[in-house]
């Protein structure tokens, strides 16, 4: 007779009934949270990437979130990332972590697992190597680190070009709005799914 353990199947997991634990997670010295994810999650805080794993924490940088998957990087939807956080059924499992703040660098970070929808807490430095692992399962490509880089002007022309060509795209005031209304609209999407949770 094999014994199971929580994290082998859902079935297995009497501590969270339907959902599997990521053994890699749990080996890697995370935290499981014992918290549904939102369908519309990733979507909500403005996530577009593959990660299979992605993290996301407040940064003390301008009062901004922020979303890491080791491939990509950059800044999330904070008003979705305050409506989760702030939801009484979600601020009860996030009572003895801290994200940040405006004012403080957080000292831990939420990782969604996408594909078994799974959150799980650790440390910054534990939750990027984490991902970093993840994502170069054969270890990070090797990349020679000479001090300076040295570009060609070749290459400085075609960086400028490329710079100038974002720098020129602006938004019209209708996809501004478009954006907005989106962003508003997705946030309440999340909101009602809260609501329903408890």
């Amino acid at each position: 007779m094999s014994r199971r353990t929580p994290s082998d199947t859902s079935a297995g997991n009497t501590l969270y009934p339907g959902v599997p634990m990521d053994a890699r997670a749990l080996k890697a010295g995370l935290t499981p949270l014992f918290l549904p994810v939102p369908p519309m999650f990733e979507r909500s805080m403005g996530y577009t990437g593959k990660g299979r794993f992605v993290a996301f924490y407040w940064g003390a940088c301008d009062e901004l979130c922020f979303f890491d998957d080791s491939l990509d990087s950059g800044a999330i939807n904070s008003t979705a990332w305050q409506v989760f956080r702030e939801h009484p059924s979600v601020r009860l499992h996030l009572l003895s972590f801290d994200f940040g703040s405006a004012d403080l660098p957080a000292r831990h970070w939420l990782l969604l697992h996408r594909e078994k929808r799974r959150f799980y807490v650790g440390d910054p430095a534990r939750v990027e190597s984490f991902l970093e692992e993840q994502a170069y399962p054969d270890g990070k490509p090797y990349r020679p680190t000479a001090g300076k880089a040295t570009l060609t002007l070749d290459e400085c022309i075609m960086l400028a070009g490329t710079i100038e060509e974002v720098l020129e795209r602006e938004l019209s005031p209708e996809e501004m709005m478009r954006r907005l209304a989106e962003q508003q609209s997705v946030c309440s999407e999340l909101r009602e799914w809260l609501e329903r949770l408890g």
